[in-house]
């Protein structure tokens, strides 16, 4: 039989988020079925071009020819564009992943079916700031059921995309994140790692770790920071990922000062060799105010770190409150302190948390995503046959 061809459009070479996420569900689909292709919407040209790179050189490893438009920024440019590439090489199955591929990509997707073509709309967050911020929401209702198959990232996600776009939830697949237990379970001597960071070998460490932006409430974070400083004064607390906006990175640099602890607080950027951070830290933190799974929750705990995070979208269900994190109502920046606090003074605790976290996380597979999301297009392509 031949190879079934299989187009992925993401929105770029991110530096957290989808991008890892479709470069693992395609790693394990089997590779004699498939013939993948990777769209991307933009380029990003602005920072971190090695590790963007990078990423591009990954996939294409795995054998996939990866495609970026001539111009950036132009909506209806890289429609047409994305039309001229699934009309080039004959796809079979279009999968679009996250915000604006999920609208552009299907529109083209609908653009250029003429009966045979199969478009996949995969949801990875909520997304409630763009739809109604943008008005983009009726878009979505529409493609959503002009769609052959919707996929969510996670029960909560299901839920919010059935209310928001009008379908019934049992139409939409559940296909779970995982993680790469082995990178996450290696030792890294933290004392090295602090000695790295130029922080001392004594002080206790609290992080948090994605990218810099009003979802993930980084000030939040610093605003807990200052409850946290006054109970455990050695405390050290690094910020690590890339900013969305510039101007929020340097409002949250004056809050640090406004509340006095910018000698405490560390923004230390994005990071490629991430395991190495989790090393360092006494307790991770996921602040945030919506999340549509949380990649870091499995990371850390695969490191065996204690995490604190918020109540809210599915961070209920990737950890187990009170045995692999302790969770906060959202936008609480005492609570965030008070769990991070009872953490720190009681490190047996804080170690039993995070020996159920590596348990916990080791349910959480690439391999089983790749052999249901193959289940999916099977199923989806014999649809035609029957």
């Amino acid at each position: 039989m031949p190879k079934r061809r299989v187009a992925h459009v993401i929105n770029g070479m991110g530096l957290g988020g989808v991008t890892p996420v479709v470069y693992h569900l395609l790693r394990n689909l089997p590779a004699e079925r498939y013939d993948l292709h990777l769209y991307a919407l933009t380029r990003h040209t602005d920072h971190h071009q090695d590790v963007r790179a990078a990423q591009v050189e990954q996939f294409r490893e795995l054998g996939l020819p990866v495609c970026f438009p001539d111009r950036d920024r132009q909506k209806f440019y890289v429609v047409a564009e994305l039309c001229q590439w699934i009309i080039r090489d004959h796809i079979d199955i279009l999968h679009t992943h996250s915000y604006k591929p999920n609208l552009y990509g299907r529109l083209a997707g609908v653009l250029c079916n003429a009966g045979d073509l199969k478009i996949i709309g995969h949801y990875h967050n909520q997304y409630d700031d763009k739809w109604d911020g943008d008005g983009t929401l009726i878009y979505d209702q529409r493609l959503a059921r002009l769609s052959h198959r919707l996929i969510a990232c996670s029960v909560s996600v299901r839920q919010h995309v059935a209310e928001r776009a009008g379908v019934p939830e049992e139409q939409i697949a559940l296909l779970l994140n995982g993680v790469e237990l082995d990178r996450f379970t290696a030792r890294h001597d933290p004392v090295a790692v602090k000695a790295e960071l130029g922080i001392p070998s004594s002080s206790k460490v609290v992080g948090v770790i994605g990218r810099i932006s009003e979802q993930k409430a980084q000030d939040d974070f610093i605003r807990a920071a200052r409850i946290i400083k006054q109970h455990v004064p050695e405390t050290v607390f690094l910020i690590i990922g890339a900013a969305d906006d510039p101007a929020l990175l340097e409002r949250l640099r004056r809050l640090t000062i406004d509340f006095a602890v910018d000698d405490k607080v560390r923004f230390i950027g994005y990071v490629a060799d991430i395991p190495k951070i989790y090393a360092a830290l006494d307790v991770f933190v996921l602040p945030s105010r919506w999340e549509g799974f949380g990649l870091v929750l499995l990371e850390a705990m695969a490191a065996g770190k204690p995490i604190v995070a918020t109540r809210v979208g599915a961070i209920p269900e990737v950890v187990v409150d009170g045995e692999t994190a302790l969770l906060t109502p959202p936008s609480d920046p005492a609570a965030i302190a008070a769990a991070v606090v009872s953490l720190l003074i009681d490190p047996e605790r804080a170690k039993a948390m995070g020996r159920r976290g590596v348990e916990r996380a080791g349910l959480f597979s690439w391999k089983h995503a790749g052999v249901q999301l193959d289940d999916l297009y099977t199923r989806l392509l014999n649809e035609d046959s029957r």
